[in-house]
């Protein structure tokens, strides 16, 4: 059941994404909603499920709007994972925690697809322009990571709470 509520949150979030937030960039960005989903979930429900949640992010973004299949799932897999090992060791309860998450979770997703994206370029498969690493930090990496990390009060406490009692919840048996 889980899973089916993570693929109709990431859907909602690639629809918000590609339409309203599309009217609400800041400094040029707009938030990775499905990315901010996937590090929530890794820390509440550790690496194993953060793999499945980034995996499943990544592809549904890939087969929406993506150019290169996997293009977005790399970089969400091996986030959720990182994420989700901190799992034990986290107190989930304060909210500098997923704030501090997903500032760092974006940074690594960002630097990951740029580099994807500059072997794209080298390798002759895309077109434009390659930008140097600090321009891409100083343009969109530092901008998106902030974003995101603005939203985790808005989004933080209903996610922890469905993550305890509600529909994302874990059932041990």
């Amino acid at each position: 059941m889980r899973y089916l509520i993570m693929t109709v949150v990431f859907l909602v979030s690639l629809i918000l994404q590609s339409t309203l937030f599309s009217h609400l960039t800041v400094a040029g960005v707009k938030p990775d909603l499905v990315l901010i989903f996937i590090i929530l979930y890794a820390l509440l429900h550790g690496p194993k499920e953060g793999v499945l949640a980034g995996l499943l992010g990544g592809l549904l973004q890939d087969l929406l709007f993506g150019q290169f299949i996997g293009m977005n799932a790399l970089p969400k897999l091996t986030v959720g994972y990182m994420f989700g090992v901190l799992e034990r060791k986290i107190y989930k309860e304060n909210l500098l925690i997923p704030m501090a998450a997903l500032f760092l979770g974006t940074f690594v997703n960002e630097t990951i697809l740029y580099l994807l994206r500059q072997i794209s370029y080298l390798m002759g498969k895309t077109g434009g322009i390659s930008l140097n690493y600090l321009v891409s930090v100083k343009d969109v990496i530092f901008s998106t990571a902030v974003y995101n990390s603005c939203l985790a009060p808005f989004i933080y406490g209903k996610f922890y709470k469905s993550s305890q009692k509600g529909l994302l919840r874990t059932i041990d048996g």
